[in-house]
């Protein structure tokens, strides 16, 4: 749908304890492709931080119940899991228009990477393959 994209202010709006983790995770950037099909949607993102714990770190913040709740607050969430991703956290649910999207987010180094679907179709299985195809064409490293 578009060319990859870097910008390096907040990757969505924030709260404000929000933005101080961003901050304190080293943020420097995030790279991020937009994809569409006729029956569905998606972004794929790469958010670098200075060091390997500032991914986690935020990466924990930005799955986090509370994080969820600022960007969807009435949305019910489903985790499932990415078994051939290590550290993979994912979830499926609603956007605040009520679509069916799901995400996938990993650490890899000093990178935090996240593709996300909108479709009403199946989510869990694309996302789980897109990730695991993503991860072993990386070999678990930062692609910065």
């Amino acid at each position: 749908m578009s060319s990859p994209q870097t910008d390096s202010g907040e990757p969505f709006p924030l709260p404000e304890r929000g933005a101080e983790v961003l901050e304190r995770s080293g943020y420097i950037s995030t790279t991020y492709q937009t994809g569409q099909s006729d029956s569905s949607a998606g972004v794929s993102s790469v958010l670098l931080f200075e060091t390997e714990a500032g991914a986690r770190d935020w990466m924990t913040y930005e799955t986090s119940t509370e994080a969820l709740r600022h960007q969807i607050p009435n949305g019910k969430f489903k985790r499932f899991q990415v078994p051939d991703v290590p550290g993979a956290t994912r979830w499926t649910g609603p956007d605040l228009h009520g679509n069916a999207i799901g995400n996938v987010y990993w650490a890899q180094g000093r990178c935090m990477l996240l593709i996300s679907l909108e479709t009403d179709g199946p989510r869990v299985e694309p996302l789980a393959a897109g990730a695991k195809a993503v991860y072993e064409r990386t070999g678990g490293t930062c692609p910065d």
